[in-house]
């Protein structure tokens, strides 16, 4: 018989299995022994199984698991046929046995030949079948084997989170980019060439070496003792043979129940109730649910909140999308929505572009994935773009046109191979080249979302770095992402980041003397990057103030500290008044000494308050100011929510930081007119007031704030949608609205582009990410450099003069460029003629000059005479318009903190 073996391929497909081969079983042997390995069919009837992983039974059923050497069944002839399955379900039939039958990863093929060919014959794609005694071992996708010793990988090409092994190779850059909390080994050849350990002189950021890989060992993985020690034994060394395993599923199939379809009331799913408050979850999906919606259900979306997962399933159906919630609901089609147990079972096998069957009358549903899905895949994803660039060419979208419909051609050549490879049954190289073709889609996808030339894009980043040398090697990174904006953690721990003449606030000792702001300031200034000075204002992190024990933030139980997920962070009281003193003077004194263009407020607050035993700010001082206050014998340390005066408790410390705040950024603004006053702030500007005591929405209408963070780290694009609508209807033309988008919770980047380019229509400012190691860690950075930062762009509230000047000179290139030339507007010479003058006047620094008034009004005439000028397409209209009154609501809030 002939053995076809596995292949060894690059590490992003399928190599050599080590496990050993399931023999076969002789049958009278296997009878005596009571353990007779049975297939069972559909009908319940049972056939023995002849051979397992062995030549092929002439008379017979032969089992062929996807966890032996072979790659193929061998070639057959007539009178034999091959079922592929995958856990139980029937997924593909061979009868054409010249190349023999793939044998999927984790799978199993039935080899029928002779009398049972004829047996299986009316078995079909979707059927369920059983094994009888026979075991099918299920492994790891991706792992790695160091010194016998099977290490299973968790991601690839991804940062390195808590528990993480990850494998790079050099797709995803020169350098690993880890921190040195791990162990690193490098891969060349099948071989150890290089090892790295946080506890020597070679670190972990390893360099990835062209067509080998790294495999990255966080601290917290349960493999990383282990080698650890087997390394500093020199059990493991360089020359230590390494196999890597990273295999695709190309086959893969479930059938589970789901708990409910379309529910309307509580009888239809009960455990889709909330008991407590007698009403239903969202969505009536209850914990560890799986629900089915359909257009019967009644409602537009699936009404779920963001703690689970959603597929959505076409007319034909085929999954078109995946991830999310709260997802709209196809008209002709379904979302399968899953929470917790059921959430993670469809991560696992609903698969973009498989295919779903539902049994209703059983409440069961079954999904599938076959290498047609693949071809499914590609032609769905194909068709995507294609509509999206029409639809860009139909809005007159100011994108890379030709650059698009390049990468659609190039699309459609790997389709075509990918179908050659179904075809010649190549399945390892057909998923490859399914990657190669989701990340060109995707790429098309980004291009067609424009990039402003006006806008913040800020990232925050705690500053690690001893030298001006690492100083530079973060900037430039994130220069070149196209980033403006750099919000430098400037104090932190108790500690400053520069050397500070205030022994309560020291220079941290971790930077050697190194002045890292001054660093930043020099090498930002280079690179064309702002710099603003992030701030933790009350908090201390895990440094207590020992100097200043009466300073503490005390709890309702009397302690001094604030636990969060078992770690201990302690807190000044910003009540007393020199606690504020010390804050303002040491921020005053930064601001004066270090040219920072902004300063940032974070933790502008109390710790949470949910008036419990750990609710803060019972200290004796402001207890006393309160009963001062309101002229009351009622100590706070006997209210609690529901008592009379427990409002006023909670406005009265909510006074206390908004009277904080509005005496420090006149102060600063004293020192240094120009500096910009952000916050990171608590999304929601209703409920969270009253839990972090922490009343911004006053902040923005008082117009304390140049521009604000609404720290949106949600999971899907709608919450943030909501988040800026409130946050803009609150902040007016009195504040900028940057949107604080959260790639360290793991946001999927589809989404956090989506978040991001969503809420720039809607007419923020821009966005900032958190943080610096997530965000390139995890290459957030490359889909936005793709599309909504393919273009550098300026800073508004530093710059409103020449962000006017480039928004109303890239109108004109606009219409010189798309409007005219694809009939958006016949003849654009009258609106360049309104245009120019203005454009003129303006100047190429910070400030728009005392005429701006009269600018925003002769803004409004352009905009007025579009409304009336039937001559111009709809879309071209509404997209001038929106330019008109971005440049417009920059000079408003120009002219707001001028006091006009």
């Amino acid at each position: 018989m002939t053995i076809f073996k596995k292949a060894v391929l690059p590490i992003i497909c399928l190599t050599l299995m080590w496990m050993v081969p399931i023999v076969s079983v002789p049958a009278a042997d296997a009878a005596e022994s009571g353990t007779s390995p049975y297939l069972i069919l559909p009908d319940n009837s049972r056939l023995p199984i002849e051979a397992i992983n062995a030549e092929r039974v002439p008379e017979g059923i032969t089992l062929y698991t996807g966890s032996n050497e072979m790659d193929y069944t061998a070639p057959f002839g007539e009178g034999t046929a091959e079922y592929i399955v995958s856990e139980g379900i029937v997924l593909e039939i061979n009868r054409t046995g010249d190349q023999g039958t793939y044998i999927p990863f984790n799978n199993y093929v039935i080899s029928a030949s002779g009398t049972a060919e004829e047996k299986l014959r009316a078995l079909a794609a979707g059927d369920a079948v059983a094994l009888e005694n026979v075991a099918i071992d299920r492994e790891p996708s991706r792992y790695a084997v160091v010194d016998g010793e099977r290490i299973a990988i968790t991601k690839t090409n991804a940062f390195r989170d808590e528990g993480d092994v990850v494998l790079f190779d050099s797709a995803f850059g020169p350098y690993t980019n880890t921190n040195p909390w791990g162990l690193e080994l490098v891969i060349e050849g099948g071989f150890i060439t290089g090892i790295a350990r946080f506890d020597t002189k070679t670190p972990n950021n390893s360099a990835i070496p062209e067509g080998g890989a790294v495999l990255s060992v966080q601290a917290g993985s349960p493999s990383f003792a282990g080698l650890n020690a087997k390394i500093g034994n020199g059990t493991i060394r360089q020359g230590d043979a390494v196999r890597l395993v990273v295999r695709q599923e190309t086959h893969l199939a479930s059938k589970t129940g789901y708990d409910a379809l379309d529910p309307k009331v509580k009888a239809d799913n009960p455990g889709g109730w909330d008991e407590a408050n007698d009403r239903p979850y969202d969505g009536f999906r209850g914990a560890d649910q799986l629900i089915v919606y359909t257009s019967s259900y009644g409602n537009a979306m699936t009404g779920t909140n963001p703690w689970g997962y959603e597929v959505v399933v076409d007319e034909n159906n085929q999954i078109v999308a995946a991830g999310g919630n709260n997802s709209a609901i196809p008209e002709n089609g379904f979302v399968l929505s899953g929470h917790g147990i059921k959430a993670e079972w469809l991560k696992i096998y609903a698969k973009f572009s498989a295919t779903v069957t539902l049994d209703r009358s059983g409440n069961e549903l079954i999904i599938a994935l076959t290498p047609q899905s693949y071809l499914k895949r590609a032609d769905f994803r194909i068709g995507n773009v294609k509509r999206m660039l029409a639809e860009s060419k139909a809005s007159f979208l100011d994108v890379p046109y030709a650059e698009i419909e390049r990468k659609i051609g190039q699309a459609e050549g790997n389709r075509e191979t990918i179908k050659a490879l179904i075809e010649s049954r190549s399945y390892d190289e057909m998923a490859v080249k399914t990657a190669e073709l989701d990340a060109l889609i995707d790429e098309i996808g980004n291009l067609n979302l424009e990039s402003r030339k006006v806008e913040h894009r800020a990232i925050w980043i705690r500053p690690l770095e001893t030298s001006v040398e690492e100083v530079r090697e973060h900037l430039t990174k994130i220069a070149d992402a196209n980033l403006n904006q750099v919000y430098v953690e400037a104090w932190w721990n108790g500690y400053t980041i520069y050397p500070s003449d205030n022994p309560l606030a020291p220079h941290n000792p971790i930077y050697n003397g190194f002045d890292v702001l001054d660093a930043y300031l020099d090498v930002a200034e280079e690179l064309g990057l702002e710099v603003h000075a992030w701030v933790e204002n009350a908090f201390l992190e895990g440094n207590k103030l020992e100097e200043k024990p009466e300073w503490s933030m005390i709890r309702r139980d009397g302690a001094d500290y604030w636990q969060v997920d078992g770690h201990t962070f302690y807190w000044i009281n910003p009540a007393l008044p020199e606690v504020r003193q010390f804050i303002t003077e040491l921020y005053t004194d930064m601001v004066s000494r270090y040219p920072v263009d902004g300063l940032h407020l974070d933790y502008i607050r109390y710790p949470d308050n949910y008036g419990t035993d750990i609710d803060y700010g019972y200290d004796e001082y402001t207890r006393t100011q309160f009963m001062d206050a309101y002229k009351t014998n009622s100590d706070p340390l006997g209210l609690y929510p529901g008592d009379e005066l427990w409002p006023e408790w909670q406005q009265f410390r909510m006074d206390i930081i908004t009277g904080f705040v509005g005496k420090l950024v006149p102060d600063l603004k004293a020192v240094r007119p120009e500096l910009a006053i952000s916050a990171a702030v608590y999304s929601d500007f209703y409920k969270q007031p009253e839990f972090k005591l922490q009343e911004a929405g006053l902040w923005l209408q008082r117009g304390y704030l140049d521009n604000v963070f609404p720290m949106s780290y949600k999971l899907d694009a709608p919450a943030v949608v909501h988040d800026a609508e409130e946050t803009l209807k609150l902040a007016g033309n009195k504040s900028y609205v940057t949107m604080g988008l959260g790639p360290q919770a793991r946001v999927a980047k589809p989404v956090v582009v989506q978040q991001a380019a969503l809420t720039q229509k809607l007419g923020t400012s821009g966005s900032a990410y958190f943080e610096f190691i997530s965000y390139f860690g995890d290459r957030y950075d490359e889909p936005l450099k793709q599309g909504l930062y393919r273009d550098k762009a300026i800073v508004p509230f530093s710059q409103p003069g020449l962000s006017v000047k480039t928004l109303l000179a890239d109108l004109v290139r606009k219409i010189d460029a798309i409007y005219v030339p694809n009939g958006g507007m016949s003849d654009g010479r009258s609106y360049e003629k309104m245009l120019k003058p203005l454009i003129n006047r303006l100047q190429e620094n910070n400030t728009i000059d005392q005429r701006a008034a009269k600018l925003d009004r002769e803004l409004a005439q352009i905009a007025s005479a579009l409304d009336g000028d039937s001559s111009v397409n709809t879309q071209v209209k509404s997209r001038m318009k929106t330019d008109l009154e971005y440049a417009q609501h920059i000079i408003r809030i120009y002219n707001s903190k001028r006091g006009e």
